[in-house]
């Protein structure tokens, strides 16, 4: 099975839940609910970058974040990634947090070239420069293409799916250094005559001191491209196929199938991935998925989910279920997973909301308060 991994991907004052002033803190009516005499409304006029073409926005811009957002993590859990953009709403650093073992703390820092492509991440952590190094470059020769990375290959939270498409891309290297041997993986992207994205992957390793390739493995297969954008995918040499996507005019995924071999139940056969994706300017986000295959609480894939958003399309709501039922209106669903009672910053990004998340192994849910920590430029 080929495992495909994407590494996400103090000027201001540090806004939590916790320390906020009333002037700070609103419903989601825009009302201040913090206690104090002064009530700041949410300015929640759509910013210019809604109508612009979602994979020529900012990483800032991507995550659906309103306003100067400098730094943010959710709060509360014993781990935490947390997030770093410079002014221009590029990540610049991302750093996996232990708050019990400091040990297992580690960065990846992003390097930006003058035109605003990112050229390099670099991998960082305690044992970086005694034998160990991490990292991948980028080049961008296919100038004013949006080049697929393999971005239908994903859980039914399409979580990875705003760094799927990388504009302009032709090339990346990664380099893992290690005290023997380093080892490499190298993808190239190029478009043939027909306007279809060819990509080519090779992986090898070398000892260290020699140029010689060993155990290199390579790997070539075709994207079918519609009107500038991925439209299909069959090839032999994949666990998986692109049966077809559609796209929203700003460039949001709308409708998108592909098949995978099953690989958790151990069975030949193929299981079918279905997303209808929400219509939004705001990110990209799940409306419903069906899974046309036998459900696995190992991989924690479900029969079917359905997500309900509120007017500012963060969550409120999800049904799905394991069962082989299909879903119907009216049908009990497995789990009911809720999130409610948002409080938002001026700007209008959430910083607390009560959640009833059911643990799918356990079945027992409860309520919690979840708190997000932002950072703004001045």
């Amino acid at each position: 099975m080929r495992t495909l991994s994407f590494f996400r991907i103090a000027a201001a004052c540090f806004i939590a839940f916790a320390a906020c002033t009333p002037d700070n803190v609103t419903d989601e009516n825009g009302n201040n609910n913090g206690g104090g005499d002064v009530a700041v409304k949410v300015d929640w006029s759509n910013p210019s970058w809604y109508s612009a073409n979602f994979w020529e926005r900012t990483d800032r811009e991507k995550a659906g974040l309103r306003g100067p957002v400098k730094k943010w993590y959710e709060s509360g859990y014993t781990t935490r990634t947390e997030y770093e953009y410079d002014r221009q709403g590029r990540l610049i650093k991302e750093s996996y947090v232990d708050t019990e073992d400091a040990e297992n703390n580690h960065d990846w820092i992003y390097t930006y070239d003058q035109s605003g492509h990112l050229i390099k991440k670099e991998y960082k952590d305690s044992f970086t420069g005694e034998g160990f190094a991490d990292s991948i470059l980028y080049e961008y020769e296919n100038t004013g293409k949006f080049v697929a990375r393999e971005w239908f290959v994903m859980g039914p939270s399409a979580a990875d799916a705003a760094y799927a498409i990388t504009k302009d891309l032709s090339r990346s290297l990664r380099v893992t250094v290690q005290p023997l041997t380093s080892y490499y993986s190298e993808v190239t992207y190029s478009f043939n005559s027909d306007g279809n994205l060819v990509i080519s992957e090779s992986s090898y390793g070398k000892d260290n001191g020699s140029e010689e390739k060993l155990n290199e493995q390579t790997l070539t297969y075709t994207i079918v491209y519609q009107n500038g954008y991925p439209k299909s995918l069959d090839s032999d040499q994949l666990r998986f196929k692109l049966v077809s996507v559609s796209w929203y005019p700003n460039g949001m995924y709308k409708d998108f199938e592909y098949l995978e071999e099953n690989s958790y139940n151990l069975d030949t056969g193929w299981d079918r991935y279905t997303y209808k994706m929400l219509d939004n300017p705001r990110y990209l986000a799940v409306e419903s998925f069906d899974l046309g295959g036998k459900a696995s609480y190992m991989s924690l894939t479900p029969k079917w989910m359905r997500k309900s958003y509120d007017e500012h399309f963060d969550i409120v709501r999800n049904d799905e279920s394991y069962g082989d039922a299909p879903y119907s209106e009216g049908a009990e669903p497995t789990y009911t997973d809720t999130w409610k009672d948002y409080t938002y910053d001026k700007y209008g990004n959430w910083l607390t909301r009560i959640e009833h998340v059911i643990p799918r192994y356990t079945g027992e849910g409860y309520d919690r308060t979840v708190t997000r920590v932002l950072e703004y430029f001045e």
